[in-house]
This record gives structure tokens, C-alpha cells and sequence, in this order.
């Protein structure tokens, strides 16, 4: 687990070394917690862009000593509920218009196969489940970042496993 204080100076003073370690130690988890809440590949990876542009201007606010990583996920997630609650009022879809969003990005396939495989499983099932198989998060980290009790976080991961166990 990489030690993210280190590198908060350095965000502070613009490194583009130190943002670079940073998103590639946490660019699945917070692809994680978009996905899982606006249900939109194409919106995802512009979510993430926002999110990151968020953690920077934002970085004075990070208070050290607390989890850098579940506060980072908790922008995501601000960021994701905001688009999804502005959005879902927006639901008409053109496939024409929008043949762009069928084609996928070249971010990392890999992604997309997991949240496909998931998408049976409710809004926080999704959530506990990608950020514990795509982002390899701790348990106690998810639970931080959701607000829950780490009891309640891994009971809905289970309950959670044992569905898609039956979808085999």
C-alpha cells in the first residue's frame, strides 16, 4: 500500500510526478465508485477527469493524517451523485447520436468486463464489490469511504458474492 502523504507537497506545488503515482495507485477505485453510481462508461472516464481536477484544487482542504485514499473516493463519489442526480432527469437517448458510447475506450477493457458482470447487483452492492475486486480497497477502507460499519460492509459483499455465484 503506497503511502500517500508523501506526495501531497508535491500535488500542492503542481509535480506532475507526484499526480501521476497518485492516479495510478487509485484510478480503479475511483473508476470503481463512478461506475457504480452513474451506470455510464462514457460519463465515467469524463467523472474521473473531474474528479481528479477536483482532488487538486481541493488538496489544501485534505486534512494529513486522515485516509488520503477514502477521501479522494468520497470526491468521486460527490462527483458521481451530482451528475447522476443533474442527468437522470436527461434520460433521452438517441443510438445515433450517441454511436460514440458503444465503443470502447481504450482505458482498460478489463474495467467494463467487471462492471458488466456486476450489474445485477444493487447501487451499494456494486459499489462494495467493485472497489474490493477492481481497486483491491480494504474492507475498513470501503466501509470509511460508504459510511457503514466494516460488519455491514463485508455482510453486503457476501450477500453480494453469493449472487453472482448464483448467476454462474
Amino acid at each position: 500500500m503506497i503511502d500517500y502523504e508523501i506526495y501531497i507537497d508535491d500535488l500542492i506545488n503542481k509535480k506532475d510526478e507526484a499526480f501521476t503515482v497518485i492516479y495510478e495507485n487509485t484510478k480503479k477505485g475511483v473508476f470503481s465508485m463512478i461506475i457504480s453510481i452513474v451506470n455510464n462508461k462514457a460519463a465515467t472516464e469524463d467523472l474521473m477527469q473531474d474528479t481528479y481536477m477536483k482532488m487538486i484544487q481541493k488538496i489544501h482542504q485534505y486534512k494529513r493524517g486522515r485516509n488520503f485514499y477514502a477521501w479522494l473516493l468520497q470526491i468521486a463519489k460527490n462527483t458521481a451523485l451530482d451528475y447522476y442526480r443533474k442527468e437522470k432527469k436527461n434520460l433521452v437517448f438517441d443510438p445515433q447520436e450517441n454511436s460514440h458510447l458503444f465503443e470502447k475506450p481504450s482505458y482498460d477493457k478489463d474495467y467494463y468486463a467487471v462492471y458488466d458482470y456486476v450489474k445485477t447487483l444493487d447501487e451499494i452492492e456494486k459499489q462494495v464489490v467493485l472497489l474490493r475486486v477492481i481497486s483491491d480497497t480494504k474492507f475498513k477502507d470501503i466501509a470509511k469511504t460508504l459510511d457503514k460499519p466494516i460488519g455491514t460492509v463485508l455482510w453486503i459483499y457476501n450477500k453480494a458474492i453469493k449472487k453472482l455465484q448464483k448467476l454462474d
